[in-house]
């Protein structure tokens, strides 16, 4: 960021302090109001990361556009994991498979898409990118930009994620296996 200061941290305060709230006021009109803490904590993360690359003339311009993409980066996860469900739901049942087995399997996926749903996007986009999609762990890690190692520990976790939330739809009440 071009300032007059050198100190990064007192750089980047001020960048906050000054733009926090148009930033605040752009994801609360994008998103539901639970996630708008999380696209702003993102866009200003970004702002952190790449602090040198904030044009200081026209920072809450540069701000927006980190949001709007952090926004649209959620939004694409979300439909993701919403199609790796569908998949699921669309398996066709066999014709062997009696009304009991066939209901099973309906509470199952349902099961399925609740516990999906309470996992944070990121864990969703791993999960559908690793299961249906069929990425490799070197795919994934190009995609998230980390370390082949580190997709490997993200997508074991998200899948334990999962795993629990699956567990708790079952112990809630839900039918599932």
């Amino acid at each position: 960021m071009e300032t007059e200061t050198a100190d990064p941290d007192a750089a980047f305060t001020e960048l906050y302090e000054a733009h926090y709230s148009p930033v605040r006021h752009y994801a609360s009109a994008c998103v539901s109001a639970g996630d708008v803490d999380d696209i702003v904590a993102e866009t200003f993360l970004v702002a952190w990361r790449r602090l040198d690359d904030v044009p200081a003339d026209w920072a809450r311009g540069w701000l927006i556009g980190v949001a709007r993409n952090v926004v649209r980066t959620r939004q694409r996860a979300s439909r993701r994991a919403t199609a790796f469900i569908d998949q699921l739901t669309a398996a066709p049942t066999t014709q062997a498979a009696g009304v009991d087995e066939q209901h099973l399997a309906g509470q199952q996926v349902a099961s399925l898409r609740s516990a999906m749903s309470t996992l944070k996007p990121s864990d969703q986009e791993l999960l559908v990118l690793a299961g249906p999609y069929e990425f490799s762990l070197e795919e994934i890690a190009v995609a998230f930009d980390i370390t082949a190692n580190a997709a490997g520990v993200r997508v074991h976790r998200a899948r334990e994620r999962l795993r629990s939330a699956f567990a708790k739809q079952k112990a809630d009440g839900g039918e599932a296996a």
